[in-house]
């Protein structure tokens, strides 16, 4: 019983990232926080909430936009971190496409979709 549990759960991780789950995408998430390079403590956490924020708003939901290999999160393309006197931000950068209007970079529904540390 519990081979077939485990054999579920190395599966659902192999699936292709539009058809991953909103729980399982989180999960992947953390742990691309948890392995990003040269962050602290506080900024990984920060990063996730962003992830998650930017998930949310339906920044991620392309292939494009993330590199998904082998039940992994490889790279987050657009995704920009600037260390500042404010404190460190998280960003996604996306290009318009012909059809849509130009938003800035990381603003969707008038909301500023940013993590800032500090004050």
């Amino acid at each position: 019983m519990t081979s077939f549990f485990s054999a579920e759960s190395a599966s659902a991780f192999m699936k292709p990232w539009l058809r991953l789950e909103r729980g399982l995408r989180l999960g992947r998430f953390r742990v691309f926080a948890e392995e990003y390079p040269d962050i602290t403590t506080e900024e990984r956490d920060i990063l996730w909430r962003a992830l998650v924020r930017f998930n949310d708003a339906k920044l991620l939901n392309t292939k494009q936009q993330i590199q998904y290999e082998e039940g992994k999160i490889v790279g987050i393309r657009g995704l920009k971190m600037i260390r500042g006197e404010s404190g460190t931000t998280f960003k996604i950068e996306t290009r318009p496409t012909k059809r849509t209007k130009v938003k800035e970079d990381s603003e969707v529904g008038g909301e500023k979709i940013d993590e800032t540390i500090g004050a």
